[in-house]
């Protein structure tokens, strides 16, 4: 049967189903609150507590590592060790650091991260260490790297048999554990450290000392004997593990039979929260087997990369005396929320069903075009959140009405001034192309009598540049009528430099210095060459307009890899008004006297940049210049 919303048997519905999640609500608030207010609770703080505690413990083992490393780097003896190649006093002097620091590998480079002596394998030399990370910082910053790390099996293989034997882990698939991927851990987690070694200022070598904590339980075994006593008989005490990644290396969690549960996986819900998502859990997990309260932090390597995970847990069966606790808790909460249920979901229905009236009404007034509609406010924190959500939701409403119907109206304005400048456009090439054809004509007549003469060169120049300017005209009509350029590859630079050639002889820019800052090698563009002529011309001679007293013009290029090619053209003149920057692209808009500019050069410019899929954009202050910058597609960029 189909409910309707004002409907008393809908209501009456509601009100039972809120009883009932009420009910079962309060039943698990109370359930919950026993065990987090009780001694679960401590216990989830004591593993938090624990946890912290671990990592320190963690890092301080690195510290002195740390330290160490640190301090043979200042040695002058051992500089001169290192420059000499004196490999037996490297050599037993590895060995000492060793036995005090049980150090498992050490090893000094040379600036390049080539092995100059290493503590294991002392015959091999020579190799290249820098696929160790630590040692790759150390040589690019120049300072002290410590952190945890990840050794791949071929460096581990370079210090012998006897320190690779120690490395692999075999992987024990578990039930609740994660999907094994393979069935060796061959890598090594380890706690390293790369020192450079400076003489008089040049780095001369790096030292490096790591500790490999597969199968190594110094430190897992010693966190659980500071935090764990052992209990009665059959009360398990807390466990401790390192992960590499999703894999269990060094570990006090006792398998089925009591072993240690080395090459164990983590669940899939740690590893997404820990591991991806570099969240700290503490919650209850299942390790290896059973159900512990657990605590989980990522491993960061010395790049910021998390390689592994630090656990501290207590089994969850210690507390399992609880539950009986918190029963007789829940069946009391249960018959008192039974009986105030139905009058409390009376009440929440006459609540909340008086602002979706509202809210239903002033919807209605706004589908029909009425923005001053506001929502009231109300009592309730979650009801005055959403009323005002509601009311801001109007005024943005509003304020994007506003925008559109301004948009439309500029578009509008903009199609009315493009038509005006397609009729403009027409008289232009009637009326202006007749007295080009007569320059065009007798300049050639007059080339053809002067052909050896010293003025060839400059009517070849007329000729061009009347040929241009018919391109111009017809390129303005096509500009009107949206017609598509011809394009062709160029060479940016070379282009702009033949344009300058030319404008340099205008008589507006003999007071004018033009510098020219072309980045070398730049790709090509793909453009129509006349269209971009008339763009260069026009913005030349703007800024030569701009600078009546004499100025400097910088044209610049560069490509920043971005896919476009970026031409600037700055002038020291008078600058622009900032209240006419939005303008100046519309035809016909000029600040020139009248007769000295039709306002349209810059709208076709605009024209054409657009028609190239490429920008251009001005930047001006009053009394210090313009700058006009336009980006054009390189011919090496996809989009």
């Amino acid at each position: 049967m189909k409910f309707n919303s004002k409907t008393l048997r809908f209501k009456i519905l509601s009100g039972f189903i809120m009883l009932v999640l009420i009910t079962g609500g309060s039943a698990l608030f109370i359930g919950y609150f026993t065990i987090y207010r009780g001694i679960l609770s401590q216990a989830f703080e004591t593993v938090r507590s624990d946890l912290k505690t671990a990592e320190y413990l963690y890092y301080n083992r690195l510290y002195q590592n740390r330290m160490a490393v640190g301090y043979m780097a200042t040695l002058d003896y051992l500089k001169d060790a290192v420059k000499n190649r004196k490999y037996d006093f490297l050599y037993n002097k590895f060995r000492d650091v060793k036995d005090f620091l049980g150090t498992d590998i050490i090893i000094v480079t040379d600036s390049r991260g080539n092995v100059i002596q290493r503590m294991n394998n002392r015959d091999l030399r020579g190799d290249n260490l820098l696929e160790i990370l630590a040692i790759k910082q150390a040589i690019e910053t120049g300072k002290q790297i410590s952190g945890t790390g990840i050794l791949s099996y071929e460096i581990i293989k370079r210090e012998g048999e006897e320190i690779a034997k120690r490395v692999p882990i075999k992987i024990i698939p578990t039930p609740k554990g994660r999907k094994p991927h393979k069935d060796f851990e061959t890598r090594a987690l380890v706690l390293n450290t790369a020192t450079p070694v400076f003489d008089n200022g040049k780095l001369i070598a790096v030292i490096y000392g790591a500790t490999i904590k597969n199968n190594n339980f110094e430190i897992v075994d010693r966190i659980q004997n500071l935090f764990f006593k052992k209990g009665e008989k059959g009360v398990e005490i807390g466990t401790v593990t390192i992960f590499l990644e999703d894999v269990r290396i060094s570990t006090n969690v006792k398998d089925s039979v009591g072993e240690r549960s080395l090459g164990t996986l983590v669940s899939e819900d740690v590893y997404r929260q820990v591991f991806e998502k570099g969240q700290t859990w503490i919650d209850l997990a299942f390790v290896v087997d059973r159900l512990y309260i657990a605590g989980y932090t990522p491993l960061y390597d010395t790049g910021g990369h998390i390689v592994g995970i630090l656990y501290v847990g207590v089994p969850y069966s210690n507390y399992s005396w609880i539950k009986s606790s918190t029963f007789w808790f829940i069946v009391l909460i249960i018959f008192i929320t039974a009986f105030s249920a139905f009058f409390i979901s009376i009440y929440i229905i006459k609540k909340i069903i008086h602002p979706i009236n509202e809210v239903v009404e002033a919807s209605e007034k706004l589908a029909g075009g009425d923005y001053n509609v506001k929502l009231g406010d109300f009592d309730e924190y979650e009801l005055s959140r959403m009323a005002l959500a509601f009311n801001n939701m109007i005024g943005a409403i509003a304020q994007r009405d506003e925008k559109i119907k301004i948009s439309a109206e500029s578009q509008i304005a903009q199609s009315e001034k493009l038509a005006s400048l397609g009729r403009l456009a027409s008289g232009i090439a009637h009326e202006i192309n007749n007295p080009l054809t007569g320059i065009l004509t007798y300049s050639s007549m007059l080339k053809e009598e002067l052909v050896d003469s010293e003025y060839a060169a400059d009517l070849q120049v007329i000729i061009d540049e009347t040929l241009r300017c018919r391109k111009i005209v017809r390129g303005i009509l096509d500009f009107a009528r949206e017609s598509k350029p011809e394009k062709k590859l160029y060479d940016i630079n070379a282009e702009l430099e033949k344009a300058i050639k030319i404008i340099e002889r205008h008589v507006n820019f003999r007071n004018i210095k033009i510098n020219k800052n072309f980045q070398e090698n730049i790709p090509q563009v793909n453009v129509d060459l006349n269209q971009m002529k008339s763009v260069f011309n026009n913005l030349m001679v703007n800024a030569a307009d701009a600078m009546p007293g004499g100025g400097e013009l910088t044209i610049s290029t560069f490509y920043s890899g971005d896919g476009f090619i970026t031409v600037s053209f700055k002038d020291t003149g008078i600058g622009i008004p900032e209240e006419n920057l939005n303008k100046i692209f519309d035809p016909f808009f000029t600040t020139k006297e009248p007769g000295k500019g039709t306002g349209l050069g810059l709208s076709v410019i605009y024209g054409i940049i657009e028609k190239h899929n490429g920008t251009i954009s001005v930047r001006s202050k009053v009394g210090e210049g313009t700058e006009f910058i336009i980006k054009l597609p390189a011919e090496d960029f996809h989009e």
